[in-house]
């Protein structure tokens, strides 16, 4: 596969995982990584962001990387199909729906939960899972 499409998430977070799951459902060749492992790690290191800081989601497509709602919008534009309706939020400036996201992410653990470790066998493809 020449396109790398990887998703960066908090590998405890159980928003995080339920996310993930729904989008193995869907998308079977997206790929993806805790930020809380090697891979994750190096990419925050490389972007200068917080290494201990797991409140962005990170989409890398190919050699582009997207945050916050903007990795969300990005997502479900990759995976297509019904799930573009969800692109109508993107209209709104990025400013306000990264608030939106970071409201959320604020309370995430709070609402569904932290997790102590990322569940593995949710990737049953070779490849899937990327550390």
């Amino acid at each position: 596969m020449n396109n790398k499409h990887i998703i960066y998430f908090d590998g405890v977070c159980g928003l995080c995982n339920s996310f993930v799951k729904l989008l193995l459902k869907i998308d079977s060749d997206l790929k993806f990584a805790t930020l809380q492992g090697v891979s994750g790690q190096k990419l925050l290191n490389k972007m200068k962001f917080n290494k201990s800081d797991f409140d962005t989601v990170i989409f890398q497509k190919n050699d582009q990387i997207y945050t916050k709602s903007t990795a969300v919008f990005e997502i479900f534009k990759t995976i297509g199909g019904i799930w573009k309706v969800f692109l109508l939020f993107s209209l709104f400036p990025v400013s306000f729906t990264d608030l939106i996201y970071r409201k959320i992410a604020l309370k995430r653990y709070r609402v569904f939960g932290k997790i102590d470790q990322c569940d593995l066998s949710m990737f049953n493809k070779p490849g899937q899972f990327i550390d």
